[in-house]
């Protein structure tokens, strides 16, 4: 007579088993079971990439309008400097009048420098690319290129290279871009 194994029951569905075939069974549930979770688990990672991704792009968009934000306001105050300095705001409003021969005044000579020095900030910055270069010329270089050719503008100054080197190469480097146009606005003006 063959040796009969123990068999062991179930409670619930009176199911009779030896507790090897119990192991098999418990085994083949635990890899079912890892195997849905799984699934389950990899449909939503799918289902989350996409969303991720969409947050960390509207993340990426706030972060550079927020950057360029900053940007105008710093280029409408430097703007807005030109205009409400009244030393700079003096010799703008002399550039081209008719009374510009008061540009050669002594008195007059310290604002000039302080006007130039303001134009090579903003070659500096457009050097370092913190402002385009097509909207710092559309906004100043008519300004830089009428004081320079003013002969009562450059009174007082030393005119030389050697002095203004940022804002010559901003000079030329303005004309080069403009060509021989008398500096329209660019299409698609940005900061």
């Amino acid at each position: 007579m063959g040796a009969n194994p123990v068999q062991y029951c179930t409670y619930v569905v009176e199911i009779c088993a030896t507790l090897s075939d119990w192991k098999d069974w418990v085994s083949i549930a635990g890899t079912i079971s890892a195997l849905g979770i799984g699934i389950v688990g990899l449909v939503k990672v799918f289902y989350e990439i996409p969303r991720l991704r969409a947050q960390k792009q509207k993340e990426i968009d706030e972060r550079d309008r927020a950057s360029l934000l900053k940007r105008t306001e710093f280029f409408l105050g430097q703007h807005r400097r030109l205009f409400d300095t009244p030393d700079l705001f003096e010799v703008l409003c002399l550039i081209d009048s008719v009374e510009m021969d008061k540009l050669a005044l002594p008195g007059m000579w310290d604002k000039k420098r302080k006007l130039l020095t303001f134009f090579e900030e903003m070659a500096l910055l457009v050097n370092n690319q913190m402002i385009d270069a097509d909207v710092a010329d559309y906004m100043f270089s008519y300004y830089v290129t009428t004081a320079w050719s003013n002969d009562y503008f450059r009174e007082g100054i030393d005119p030389s290279e050697e002095h203004w080197g940022l804002l010559f190469d901003y000079m030329k480097q303005a004309e080069r871009r403009r060509g021989a146009a008398s500096c329209p606005a660019p299409e698609k003006m940005k900061l």
